[in-house]
């Protein structure tokens, strides 16, 4: 749903998009391959992930040498002795812990901290719908949530980032709670990758700014 906005943006400005699924099982390398093969990744694609998904894209960007474009994503989602601008461990374990015992709560109140201060005047309907698709889950539903907070937690694609060879593009928004302010400058990127911060924009960005992102990436896949 986030990012149907942006994709509906991209086809008006003449792009051709298509949706790739999150992993539903492991291991993650068979996921990749899988998606490599069935929806035809080369070097000539264009890869775009938000959140969790730029991890992944990340990782099929490295695979394919495509380029690559994420959306409100952290390479490292939690913190440690070399990396601050992650969430705490300690608290990535307690929103894990509560996934597992109050699973639609817990994804309730995440729906509202993706919106969290956001400028657009539509957010508060956004997440409304948001939180409607989370009124029940069923126990697939709530393995693979559980596969994607794993996922979340144990990703490091930095160095991905750094040694990537094929042109990236990084977008945030400068009020996303979920995305430590400054993570940006403490990221290593090789020469070719380019940022861009949306102003007034949460981690929900490219649904309340998905002409904005839009309008960003047509620009920067015009000179790649």
């Amino acid at each position: 749903y986030p990012l149907q906005a942006l994709a509906d943006c991209l086809t008006h400005q003449g792009y051709t998009t298509q949706f790739l699924p999150l992993p539903e099982q492991a291991p993650l390398d068979a996921y990749l391959h899988t998606l490599t093969q069935r929806h035809h990744i080369t070097a000539s694609s264009v890869v775009l992930g938000w959140s969790l998904g730029g991890q992944l894209t990340s990782l099929l960007a490295e695979r394919t040498q495509c380029r690559l474009i994420t959306l409100a994503s952290n390479p490292q989602f939690c913190s440690d002795a070399s990396w601050a601008y992650g969430m705490q461990p300690e608290a990535f374990e307690r929103f894990y812990a509560k996934q597992q015992t109050q699973p639609v709560q817990n994804l309730q109140q995440f729906a509202a901290l993706t919106g969290l201060q956001d400028a657009s005047s539509h957010t508060k309907a956004h997440i409304k719908h948001l939180k409607a698709q989370f009124t029940s889950l069923s126990e697939p539903e709530q393995a693979m949530h559980l596969l994607h907070l794993h996922w979340l937690r144990s990703l490091n694609t930095r160095s991905v980032l750094a040694n990537l060879p094929t042109p990236q593009l990084h977008i945030w928004g400068d009020v996303d709670a979920l995305i430590p302010k400054h993570m940006a400058d403490a990221l290593i990127l090789p020469p070719q990758a380019c940022t861009h911060i949306v102003t007034g924009a949460s981690h929900l960005l490219p649904l309340t700014h998905s002409s904005e992102c839009a309008d960003t990436i047509a620009q920067w896949l015009a000179v790649q």
